[in-house]
């Protein structure tokens, strides 16, 4: 329980400091330029519980599948796979179907998904780091 403990608070860092990095350094100004798409930068903060309540769900999601399905492998791969596959159900399918829905730039939906989805295989090397199984196979809660 120890080490799922440990792989939620540091997921939960390793995502917001990945997140505020995609979102309010590198793609500030994409978000400048579109910014009657946004609400304002007050009714964000307002909102801000939200956000950090969904990202404290999203890793607990995260570390608990990833525990339930780890196999006797080395764990560094294991965390690319599962990061892989976690940007493909979360960050390409989310950020795909809001393309097609709201009137976002596809260049900033590319960004989204390349910036996403290499936080989520950064996310998932984390959380199997710190989940790896014992050197005799057997699992490590």
């Amino acid at each position: 329980m120890k080490k799922i403990t440990f792989a939620v608070i540091a997921g939960f860092a390793v995502q917001l400091g990945g997140l505020f990095l995609i979102h309010a350094v590198w793609l500030k100004q994409d978000y400048m330029e579109t910014s009657g798409l946004w609400r304002t930068p007050e009714a964000v903060r307002a909102r801000g519980w939200a956000m950090l309540l969904g990202t404290i769900i999203y890793v607990i999601g995260v570390v608990l599948i990833y525990v339930r399905g780890r196999e006797a492998k080395p764990w560094i791969g294991q965390g690319v796979r599962f990061g892989i596959l976690l940007a493909m159900v979360a960050t390409v399918y989310a950020s795909l179907s809001g393309w097609a829905i709201l009137p976002f730039p596809h260049v900033l939906v590319l960004k989204w998904i390349i910036g996403e989805s290499l936080l989520a295989v950064l996310l998932g090397v984390v959380v199997a780091g710190i989940c790896q199984e014992a050197r005799l196979g057997t699992p490590r809660p």
